[in-house]
This record gives C-alpha cells, structure tokens and sequence, in this order.
C-alpha cells in the first residue's frame, strides 16, 4: 500500500536526520580506540537519535497506522534513553574537559579507572535508570504521530514532570557549573600563556585554539537547562492531574493512540512543541560532528584513511601531500606530546592526561602545570 507524505518539506527531515545518523558513525572510530568515552557514548546515542528519526519520518510519512509494532516498542525506549543521555553525556564531556584545564598532577591508576567507571555510570546506566522510572506516568505502549512516527505516551500527571523534565534540567544545571569552571580555567591559562607570549612563536598563541572548547561551553548553558525549561512549562500549560493510582495508569495500555498530522498541527502550542523537539533532537549528530570530526586530528585521520585505500587497490599515494600532514606520516602511531602544532578539538584519553602531567613536570620542575599548548589540549593517541 503506498502512502502520499503530507509533509510539503518531505524528505528534507529525513535527509537531516540521515546526516544526524550517519556523521557522527565517522570520528567515533578513533575516539573509541583512545577511550573517550563522554564522547563515544554521546556520538552513540546522538546516532541513534537519527536512524530512528529517519526510519520514523518515512513509514509514517503519510500514514498513522501501526505498521511496526515491535520497531516501536523498541525505539520508543531507546528515543527516551537518548534524550536523558544526550545531557548527561555532554555533562562528562566538558567535566572532562575541566579536569584538562585545570589538571596539576597526573592521575594515578586508580584515579583513571574511576573516571572510565563514571563516565560508563553517567552516559549508560542513569540513562537506564531514568528510563525504568518512566513506566510510573507511561499510560500506553506507545503513540503515532503522523510525519514523526512511534513516541512514548505519558499521562499528564503530576509525577510526569519530575520524571522527565527535572533530571534533565537538574543535568545542564551541573553542566553550566562546569562550563563557567572550565572557561575559567581556559582564560586563565590563556592569560599566563600572554604574559610568556615573548618566548613562544607567535604560530603557536592564538585566539583560535580555545574557540572550540568555550564555542562548546556556551552551546551547552543556552541549550540544555533552557530548552529543558521550556518543555516543563509547555507540559505545566497543558494541564497536569493528579497520579490517582497504579491501575489507573495502566489500565488501558494496550490501546494505540494514532494522532494524525492535521489534528496535532491544528494546535499552536502542540505543533510548535513536536516540530521543536524532532529537529533539536535531529541535530545532536550533526553538532558532534562539527565538534569533532572537523578538527585537525580528524582530517589527519581522514588522509590516514584514504592513503590506506590507496594502498588496498594497489595503488601508491600521490607525493602532493598536505603540508600540515607530512609531518605526521611517519608517526602514525606514537603521539607527540611535545609539539606546539596547533591543538585538534578531541578529548583526550585518561592515558593522555597522565603522559602530558608528566612531561610538564620533566620540562618545567619548577611549575609543574599542564601546558595546554603543547601536545593539543584534546588530542587522541594517535
């Protein structure tokens, strides 16, 4: 049975939201092998998000019936997961991105596998958590949208908001503390780097290697807990009942509720909600990327790459090779921890942290601070 799509910007989402999948697939290849595991889990779940955006917005282009029983089932949890994730992995991202700007001392063995331990914690099992508690306010199996597909129902209840909207907005407030630590930090190493900006070449000091991290920073203070708010108040605006009991709730959760799209787009606030959160949500793979698979690292990884293909089918690598990637080729596998090339935008591992403590304390006994201009603040073991 073919359906018309009632959407008249289709497929545009759906190519958005393949994007949203498919990018963030690409750097998470490397940042896997260096255990960054903040940005590993947010990649993952960031493409999660968008394959099952894409898959949604083309069975139900035109359509509200239930065609995929058991994809919904499925997808509806993991959607739900995803967006307490998404939160709580960006929360270790710049957390880790803190504890780089302010580290002093090299972490000990102990003190790294506790920081694998809580970020595995933070981006997998509260997610799960959270998730598991949705069942208290989730009156159905499932809804239909037409043009956005399977989303989880749950009753408007007064226990609804505290299930959904406070953990996360409990999550980018801790965020923003770390992001107002970590810009801290980021300026005050940028001002001692000034002040001894007479003895370093002028192609190693710019503006430019600390626009990532704090461009990051200030994304996740205007987006997260705002944006966290606004759907607590949407949520309060529609009226919240009281949670009468269990059965109550759960007394017909078998029923499918099938919402076409001129009804849900007949209602100004309802439109506006669903349209807000399909194309933030959309978005998160595509954002990572730009974060993370543009960077200098990343296009060395991409050259590595394509001179690896070259020599699958046979063939030999040109000699016209990049400036900024000759210096790299015969140290493909050994990081350099004491260059002053100028830093990637990528985490680096909990390895990393402690080889480049102890080469600033072999460099500079007298202040053993990290320099975060030498070696790339956030770069992988390559």
């Amino acid at each position: 049975m073919k359906f018309v799509p009632t959407d008249p910007l289709y497929p545009l989402f759906s190519i958005f939201a393949f994007f949203s999948f498919f990018l963030p697939l690409i750097p998470l290849t490397w940042h896997l092998q260096a255990w960054n595991l903040g940005a590993c889990f947010y990649m993952m779940w960031a493409s999660l998000l968008g394959l099952i955006q894409f898959v949604d917005s083309i069975i139900w282009a035109g359509t509200v019936l239930d065609l995929a029983p058991i994809w919904c089932d499925i997808t509806t949890h993991v959607y739900q997961a995803a967006c307490f994730a998404i939160p709580l992995s960006s929360l270790c991202i710049v957390r880790r991105l803190y504890l780089i700007s302010s580290l002093k001392t090299a972490l000990t063995r102990l003190e790294q596998r506790r920081a694998m331990i809580f970020d595995i914690f933070v981006c997998f099992i509260m997610p799960l958590a959270l998730l598991a508690l949705q069942y208290v306010s989730q009156g159905r199996r499932y809804e239909i949208w037409e043009e956005v597909g399977c989303r989880i129902h749950m009753d408007r209840t007064l226990a609804m908001p505290f299930i959904i909207n406070v953990p996360i907005i409990a999550t980018g407030l801790v965020s923003m503390v770390y992001d107002v630590l970590c810009i801290r930090a980021l300026f005050q190493h940028l001002r001692k780097r000034k002040e001894l900006s007479k003895s370093v070449p002028s192609s190693a000091f710019t503006y430019d290697r600390y626009i990532p991290i704090v461009t990051l920073a200030f994304l996740e203070m205007a987006c997260t807990t705002p944006i966290a708010t606004c759907a607590l108040i949407f949520n309060i605006e529609l009226g919240l009942e009281p949670w009468i009991s269990w059965d109550y709730v759960h007394g017909y959760f078998d029923y499918i509720e099938m919402i076409p799209s001129p009804v849900w787009k007949s209602q100004d606030l309802v439109r506006n909600a669903i349209e807000t959160e399909r194309w933030v949500t959309a978005s998160f793979g595509i954002i990572i990327f730009l974060f993370l698979g543009t960077t200098k690292e990343a296009r060395r990884q991409y050259w590595r790459a394509y001179r690896r293909l070259r020599r699958l089918v046979g063939q030999k690598t040109t000699t016209d090779t990049p400036e900024s990637e000759k210096s790299h080729e015969d140290d493909d596998d050994v990081p350099n921890y004491s260059s002053v090339s100028e830093p990637s935008f990528v985490l680096p591992t909990i390895i990393d942290i402690e080889q480049l403590s102890r080469v600033q304390e072999n460099s500079y006994a007298h202040k053993p601070t990290i320099n975060l201009e030498d070696s790339s603040i956030l770069n992988i073991a390559r």
